[in-house]
């Protein structure tokens, strides 16, 4: 196995696909709003397209199972030029029309959920176990790149030369992803896609049955949810409501924060990526963050009447630290998931843990949005934090009581 030639073959095709579906999913608004003049459409688009991705994501981990993924990658890659592709043509000849580009971005969303998933999967058969945490840290910080990148890109194609130019440059992008993943080495389980077929009822139980049955995993599992629930909505509830409705800073200031996370997830990636570091346990990492949230509760506190710039500075100090464990909480816990998965479950878990992350975080940014309003957003950040801190005290208890930890 050549984990260096496929693993850069893998992290530059992911690359290029998540940079092309990045500067669609920043085109789209744009060029809904420009042609509906309306918010609440817009938002209707999206959530009509985002619902069923997230609904069949179990379902196609299930199918994906037995599948070659390395063809699977290539045929997602293809799917996705032949949509943007009549996608182009038809608004050429026949201009805006709603439903269509409802339906087309319909089925490229539930493509690169697949792809996701297959991309996933597909990275502990193409590289050695023991450089799986190196890797996937390179491949963080490509996806982390990517997602900095797109915006800007889109926005710039967009405003510069126009909806059907960002599509004609995506088709591109796709094309480069399906060369760079043909050049992958990868040999196919034929004794995972010889076996007997089941129901997809039955298998897709199984998958949860994996879960809940294999303790370590599951308490695992468990982590990842915590850290969806309690931590992602910072960058949509609790960031913007500390900024501006408490400390009412102006917009630029705001839009530094991000930019403090994504330096934090970015050293923090590179740091993994160069060499396979373990001097930082997984264990104080969660911890870690958790304190950071208790901590900016605390000083944006105290520090409001006193000295709000003060707090300013600190609270990018505090994202960037925030940015960089949660990376180092992150990758270690992908890689881990990917050696201790079988590999016949791996499309299915990972399916699955899409899946509900992608429940978790809505209903975390729900609940945010409840306990900022009804506390205030730097309050709010400081419970959830002490939250954080007694579900790690008795999940890791119960690790430790597996002989896992």
């Amino acid at each position: 196995m050549n984990s260096k030639r496929n693993g850069c073959f893998l992290i530059a095709s992911r690359f290029i696909n998540c940079l092309g579906s990045g500067i669609y999913n920043i085109c789209i608004p744009l060029y809904l709003l420009a042609n509906t003049h309306s918010v609440l459409t817009t938002s209707i688009f999206f959530s009509i397209i985002q619902i069923p991705a997230i609904v069949l994501l179990p379902f196609l981990g299930v199918w994906l199972e037995k599948k070659n993924l390395k063809h699977g990658l290539m045929l997602s890659n293809a799917l996705s030029v032949l949509l943007f592709t009549v996608l182009n043509v038809f608004l050429m000849t026949e201009g805006f029309h709603f439903y269509f580009l409802l339906g087309i971005s319909f089925l490229e969303k539930i493509n690169h959920s697949a792809f996701h998933v297959m991309s996933s999967s597909i990275f502990a058969r193409l590289i050695e176990k023991e450089e799986l945490v190196q890797w996937n840290g390179i491949h963080s910080v490509f996806d982390n790149i990517a997602h900095l990148l797109a915006p800007a890109l889109g926005a710039i194609l967009y405003a510069q030369a126009g909806f059907a130019c960002a599509i004609w440059l995506n088709i591109v992008s796709y094309v480069l992803s399906i060369a760079l993943t043909a050049l992958l080495t990868y040999k196919h389980n034929k004794h995972i896609a010889a076996t007997k077929p089941q129901p997809y009822r039955l298998r897709l139980k199984e998958g949860f049955q994996f879960i809940l049955k294999n303790k370590q995993i599951f308490y695992l599992f468990i982590l990842i949810m915590t850290l969806n629930f309690l931590v992602s909505p910072t960058e949509e509830v609790f960031s913007p409501g500390i900024m501006k409705t408490v400390y009412h800073f102006n917009d630029s200031l705001y839009g530094w924060t991000a930019s403090a996370v994504s330096a934090g997830v970015i050293l923090a990636s590179i740091i993994l990526g160069i060499k396979n570091s373990k001097k930082l346990s997984m264990k104080t990492c969660f911890y870690v963050q958790a304190w950071l949230m208790i901590i900016t509760g605390i000083c944006s506190i105290l520090l409001l009447k006193i000295s709000p710039y003060g707090f300013y500075a600190l609270y990018l100090a505090l994202c960037f630290l925030s940015g960089y464990f949660s990376t180092f909480v992150n990758v270690p816990l992908t890689a881990q998931f990917q050696l201790m998965v079988d590999e016949e479950y791996q499309t299915r878990f990972f399916s699955i843990l899409s899946f509900s992350s992608n429940l978790m975080i809505p209903l975390g940014t729900l609940f945010a949005g409840l306990m900022s309003d009804l506390l205030r957003s730097d309050v709010a950040y400081l419970f959830n934090g002490f939250l954080m801190i007694l579900v790690l005290i008795l999940v890791f208890r119960k690790l430790i009581s597996e002989k896992v930890n």
